[in-house]
């Protein structure tokens, strides 16, 4: 009887060993920013995976090459990217790709990608000029000072509208700002972003740091106008 007690305990504790290991697998990959599948490819935020070589996916209007993922992974849809050399761009390029919607090749600008990797998903904190917080016009700020070099810009998103040379939404390039209102009617500009391309803006909005559309109904409404900035830089050496 002794015997048998011994050997259903140990079943039970053999079973339960196997449970925990699977679960805190599961849970340590889907906290972990960047891992690489069984396959290889390496894999970051929400699933997404980058395959070094293989067939191309759907090509989108941006021209990058993006098709969907199923397997281990579960329900959730994955994105890839893959074509010739592709081993030889970096991980935030990859990233950001998807992010903006963007050719690879097009993200060329190593600081801007840095510096929006430190920030994104940062918190809102009005007035806030550090990763624990910062407000709309405070990450702009410190965006074209720490990667246009641009140390001129006035600190709310008001003045940097007024000091800032307007330009027509069709002509907007990277690190060009784009304002808005969010104050209800009155049209006074309250919000601010920098332009990255394909209609995409990065941002430090009520739910932190992150990528946003100007065609999304909320800013296609509350849109105001775009200015750059950057050229007024042109006297000590900025360049675009």
């Amino acid at each position: 009887m002794l015997k048998t007690t011994l050997f259903m305990v140990a079943l039970f504790l053999l079973a339960g060993c196997s449970t925990v290991k699977s679960g805190s697998t599961k849970q340590g990959a889907s906290a972990t920013a960047t891992t690489t599948s069984s396959n290889g490819s390496i894999q970051f935020i929400d699933n997404i995976s980058v395959t070094p070589s293989g067939k191309p996916g759907k090509q989108d209007k941006s021209g990058s090459s993006i098709s969907p993922v199923t397997g281990s992974t579960g329900s959730r849809t994955a994105g890839v990217i893959s074509g010739a050399g592709i081993e030889n761009y970096p991980a935030l390029q990859f990233k950001f790709a998807i992010l903006e919607n963007a050719a690879i090749e097009d993200l060329n600008n190593p600081k801007l990608l840095s510096f929006m990797d430190y920030w994104y998903g940062a918190p809102y904190h009005y007035g806030g000029m550090s990763r624990d917080g910062i407000d709309c016009s405070g990450f702009a700020f410190l965006l074209m000072s720490s990667v246009y070099g641009l140390a001129s810009l006035p600190r709310t998103a008001k003045e940097q509208y007024e000091t800032s040379r307007h330009i027509r939404r069709d002509e907007l390039q990277e690190g060009d700002l784009v304002f808005f209102h969010t104050l209800g009617r009155r049209r006074a500009v309250t919000h601010v972003g920098v332009y990255l391309r394909n209609n995409k803006f990065i941002h430090a909005s009520v739910s932190g740091v992150m990528i946003s559309d100007l065609s999304d109904g909320y800013y296609d409404k509350h849109y105001i106008g775009a200015g750059r900035v950057l050229d007024m830089g042109a006297a000590v050496g900025v360049s675009r």
